[in-house]
């Protein structure tokens, strides 16, 4: 039997060294950065789901979080499991939405995201967009 040649060699080392890099640092475990903006991306998911229901039209989130704690969405942790006394760190939330003008569509938002949060309803406050265009033009 041959001896592997001086490229072989390196060739294999390297795919093992890779390989190892690999799997002691998984790219499934996000950093601390990746999280925030994991956070993130779940209030913008929020917003593009609340900007499809009938009425509602163009949706803004604000979250306010616990005081001493970093702002981050309560739909980070969504399928994580924790215990029942832990709570999201949300503290309150306000939504900006053009159709906050109807009491039916207010009264829907702040049932379904009192749901979908996990907060009460006294802690959404739900307000009606400026309205955008020609019509303070002429004044």
């Amino acid at each position: 039997m041959e001896k592997p040649s001086m490229k072989v060699q390196m060739l294999i080392f390297a795919a093992i060294t890779i390989l190892a890099v690999i799997l002691f640092t998984p790219p499934w475990k996000l950093s601390g950065e990746a999280k925030e903006k994991e956070g993130t991306s779940g209030t913008a998911a929020l917003e593009h789901a609340l900007h499809k229901m009938e009425g509602v039209g163009e949706v803004a989130i604000y979250l306010h979080p616990e005081a001493g704690e970093k702002e981050q969405s309560p739909l980070a942790d969504y399928f994580t499991k924790k215990p029942a006394s832990d709570q999201s760190g949300t503290t309150g939330v306000l939504v900006v939405a053009e159709g906050a003008g109807n009491p039916g569509v207010k009264s829907e938002l702040k049932r379904l995201l009192s749901a979908v949060l996990m907060l009460p309803e006294h802690r959404i406050v739900i307000v009606e967009m400026t309205k955008r265009g020609n019509d303070d033009e002429n004044q």
